[in-house]
């Protein structure tokens, strides 16, 4: 997997050029792209050693307060979303391609003002600085990092700005919500 994989993810889920780029330079500055990564000074387990934790007790990682994944997920009910999405898809919680389509869809149900933003905006420094403040919510806001990093992806990708919606991946994103209402009736 890599930035090109999730880049062509967020972009057949629906963002704009601009809005998959915004995303990419958070999640390099949150992870380096990392979709394993413990939270660097928060625990003592390595990544894979975490990793394994998360998928075997999720309840031990949950409320630790260790930052996880591409988005550095913390809080107590996004990690535990985020563990519930990776069971739903039969996968471990280090999985790239589930954690960017969770990221879609925390923003298409938790953050829809931010998602029909990123769907739509060509303007990438006020994408990269919403997906900061309102969902990434880091600690240190260091938008300007993300900035840059997310210029560096502008020049890897194409740059035309109409999403690249497949009609079979809509459907997938459709049946993930439909997954996740169940679910949360279930809690």
């Amino acid at each position: 997997m890599s930035a090109q994989t999730i880049y062509d993810d967020l972009r057949k889920a629906g963002m704009t050029h601009e809005g998959a780029c915004a995303m990419l330079g958070n999640m390099q500055c949150e992870s380096s792209l990392k979709p394993n990564i413990a939270q660097r000074g928060m625990t003592k387990l390595t990544d894979a050693q975490y990793t394994s934790l998360f998928d075997s007790n999720p309840e031990q990682c949950t409320n630790d307060g260790v930052g996880y994944g591409l988005c550095q997920w913390t809080h107590p009910v996004r990690k535990a979303d985020l563990r519930q999405f990776a069971r739903n898809w039969g996968v471990s919680v280090g999985a790239e391609d589930m954690q960017t389509a969770f990221a879609v869809y925390e923003l298409q149900t938790e953050y829809k003002a931010l998602w029909y933003y990123l769907c739509e905006t060509d303007d990438l420094y006020k994408a990269t600085e919403r997906i900061c403040k309102e969902y990434e919510r880091p600690a240190v806001n260091n938008i300007d990092a993300r900035y840059n990093a997310a210029r560096e992806y502008m020049t890897f990708y194409p740059s035309d700005s109409t999403p690249v919606v497949d009609t079979e991946i809509k459907a997938i994103v459709k049946q993930i919500k439909e997954l996740a209402d169940k679910l949360s009736e279930l809690v």
